[in-house]
């Protein structure tokens, strides 16, 4: 069995084919399952060992569905908590809600679910939210899977480009630009780790990832 360890502030994506066990191992760090065999470790801290609370100041989490309340794009946020105006500010510019907020306004209703707002703004207020949760380590599941290329990529860009918190990224889509961003990529196959190394590693291997990577691009 390998061990893998993410360097605090790194960017890592997860890669493989469908059933690998991609979101399983997102779950696992979540602590939904403690059945796993082996160590999974916080800071040297046993994932068993740490309360509820505790993971929940660690972890920060996007999906590919976001639930939205139908309120303002500020309430959807903040999740209706008081907040310093300069730090809900800030977590609009670095989820790259700029434009939408300076078109529309932080007080724009988001409607039912969300149905005012496209699939890439939902998804840049779940960011917000993680961002303004000040949390050291952000999990991403597949957040970009139902959204156009242009929208995931920018969507994704604004993750890679967040700075002072370790990202692990579950992708279906293995874009080249995106991946040479990474400090590492896990490669799973049949709910195992294959390969893990960076892009270029991984390329010049010629194996498991290689195969994915070429099919993708066909």
């Amino acid at each position: 069995m390998q061990d893998i360890s993410f360097r605090a502030g790194g960017k890592y994506a997860v890669a493989g084919g469908s059933g690998s066990g991609k979101s399983t191992l997102l779950k696992l760090l979540q602590g939904s399952n403690d059945g796993y065999r082996g160590s999974i470790l916080y800071d040297g801290k046993e994932l068993r060992t740490l309360r509820p609370d505790s993971l929940y100041d660690l972890l920060s989490v996007i999906q590919q569905d976001v639930f939205i309340f139908n309120s303002s794009v500020r309430d959807n946020i903040t999740m209706f908590r008081d907040f310093p105006s300069g730090k809900v500010e800030r977590v609009i510019r670095l989820a790259g809600l700029e434009g939408l907020i300076n078109a529309r306004g932080a007080d724009c209703p988001c409607g039912e679910n969300g149905n005012a707002l496209s699939g890439g703004e939902r998804q840049r207020i779940s960011i917000a939210r993680s961002l303004l949760r000040e949390t050291p380590v952000l999990l991403v599941d597949e957040a970009t899977a139902s959204l156009d290329p242009v929208t995931a990529f920018g969507v994704t860009d604004s993750i890679l480009s967040l700075d002072g918190l370790t990202r692990i990224l579950v992708t279906h889509r293995l874009e080249e630009a995106m991946l040479r961003r990474c400090d590492g990529i896990l490669v799973l196959k049949n709910g195992c780790l294959e390969e893990f190394g960076a892009f270029d590693e991984l390329m010049d291997r010629k194996d498991y990832f290689y195969s994915l990577f070429m099919v993708s691009q066909s």
